[in-house]
């Protein structure tokens, strides 16, 4: 009697167990696969939304450098033509927008660095050349907005030889030097603006891929390191990675798709800037890719373009932070 009593028990336990480690385990967010991006399938190129709309275009595919510029309206979801950019073909570069005028510069044209820097009127569906980067020709580099200003920095030049961590602030004017990024020097990392603060996630220097994560303050011109990203209490050793995804939403910022060195991943995961913790969410449901363009509307994460390898693509992809996952997914 007592083995039965005992084996009863067992099992009850194991019961509960298994069914607190699926709670625990739930992923919430959801991904809706959306219209597809009209010009050529490509990566590495220059997205960012303004007033509602996203916009994306540039890189490249297998046939070299794009100039054409798309713009997307959620509402109807769809995509339609906007100036195409007047400056040299490139790829590698960084854009960003804040929140009024969107900004393109630095990358690699197939044979050199680049240092030039162009602004976009979403107004007049025009661009214009504003003065060129201060820190010179490199690729790689990352950028984020904080209120009207933009912030570039990092990256490499010479043929990926010399790694950068500097940064520069352009307020609309002018560029001038902010203070340097503290940690490793470093290419295709990760960063956006959010909630008056800038964050700069992961990137490589050489084969190494990083795992820190640093947050900005203008009003101090100071970086603050959060916990690291692999640590195993507040993060998870699958975060680290580069060339992916970064935004923010709803308090939160969410990293997507990207490579951890000789892989390529789908996986999501949320940084919550109140606890410093990483969460997992549900990953993304395309395919894999790095190189993808990203923009923010209405809370809402639109993941667009992206390579795996040589396969280039031209989906989009909207995630909802808090949505549960479609039952039918």
């Amino acid at each position: 009697m007592k083995l039965k009593v005992l084996l009863i028990i067992g099992v009850a336990l194991t019961t509960l167990f298994t069914s607190c480690n699926n709670d625990e385990v739930e992923l919430i967010g959801n991904w809706e696969q959306k219209s597809w991006y009209d010009g050529y399938a490509r990566a590495e190129g220059s997205s960012f939304a303004i007033n509602n709309f996203g916009y994306f275009g540039m890189g490249h595919d297998d046939d070299g450098n794009l100039s054409d510029f798309w713009k997307y309206d959620p509402s109807s979801n769809s995509w339609t033509p906007a100036e195409s950019f007047p400056g040299t073909a490139r790829a590698y570069n960084v854009s960003v927008s804040n929140g009024k005028k969107g900004y393109v510069g630095l990358g690699y044209d197939g044979e050199n660095d680049l240092a030039d820097f162009w602004e976009y009127d979403p107004a007049n569906n025009s661009w214009k050349q504003i003065a060129d980067f201060p820190g010179g020709s490199r690729r790689y580099a990352t950028a984020f907005a904080i209120g009207n200003d933009i912030y570039v920095g990092t990256g490499t030049t010479d043929n990926d030889k010399q790694y950068n961590n500097d940064f520069y602030k352009y307020d609309g004017s002018n560029w001038s030097q902010i203070k340097s990024l503290p940690g490793n020097k470093r290419r295709k990392a990760n960063s956006t603006g959010f909630n008056g603060k800038g964050y700069v996630v992961s990137g490589s220097r050489s084969s190494t891929i990083l795992n820190d994560i640093w947050e900005y303050d203008p009003t101090s011109d100071n970086w603050t390191e959060k916990t690291k990203i692999d640590n195993e209490e507040t993060g998870n050793t699958a975060i680290p990675r580069q060339n992916a995804v970064l935004f923010g939403s709803d308090g939160r910022l969410f990293i997507t798709t990207g490579s951890q060195g000789t892989t390529t991943t789908t996986t999501t995961y949320e940084w919550d800037p109140s606890t410093d913790e990483w969460t997992e969410r549900t990953s993304f449901e395309g395919s894999i890719r790095e190189g993808a363009g990203c923009f923010v509307i209405n809370d809402k994460g639109y993941v667009v373009g992206g390579r795996s390898g040589a396969s280039y693509k031209d989906d989009t992809y909207m995630f909802e932070p808090n949505a549960e996952r479609d039952s039918a997914d």
